[in-house]
């Protein structure tokens, strides 16, 4: 776990440390999520991204996520950090992290652990302060006291931007 936050921390630090322009975005969205059956999920999160204008961009990510079905609930907090492109007011973006603190019910059962992660992003900059983001994600719930399992999700974010 002490790797994990270490890790964080270094990814955040190294997404900031650059002569570029730094961006801070903070979104609230919700959508679907599945793992044996359909269910909702919510997510809270802020990125700090860091550009030269178009062209690449790289960054860190911190939220909070809640989802539920059939099967169980539960929330982590997501921290990782990521890559991508930006052409004009679009952006793409791919990363990987690991939700932390993770407590959930699966088929009855509690569990407490991590859940590795890996996203895909469209964003799209409405103007100067405005985003809108589509955030699909890719998580594996790995739990003590609970059976392991899998889940995707497919948000749609609103958020603000916090920077320029």
């Amino acid at each position: 776990m002490r790797l994990v936050l270490a890790l964080g921390v270094l990814l955040f630090v190294a997404a900031t440390a650059h002569a570029g322009t730094e961006k801070m975005n903070l979104a609230i969205g919700g959508g679907i999520a599945m793992a044996n059956a359909p269910g909702w999920a919510i997510r809270f999160g802020e990125t700090t991204e860091v550009s030269d204008g178009d062209g690449a961009i790289y960054g860190a990510i911190a939220g909070y996520d809640y989802w539920r079905g059939a099967d169980g609930d539960g929330f982590h907090i997501p921290i990782g950090g990521f890559a991508g492109v930006r052409a004009g007011a679009v952006t793409s973006t791919l990363g990987l992290g690991v939700g932390v603190l993770a407590l959930e019910s699966w088929h009855g059962q509690d569990g407490f652990g991590i859940v590795p992660q890996a996203a895909a992003t469209i964003g799209f900059q409405l103007d100067d302060v405005r985003t809108v983001v589509i955030d699909a994600r890719l998580q594996r719930h790995v739990l003590a006291g609970s059976d392991d399992f899998t889940t995707w999700s497919v948000l749609l974010m609103i958020g603000r931007t916090m920077g320029h």
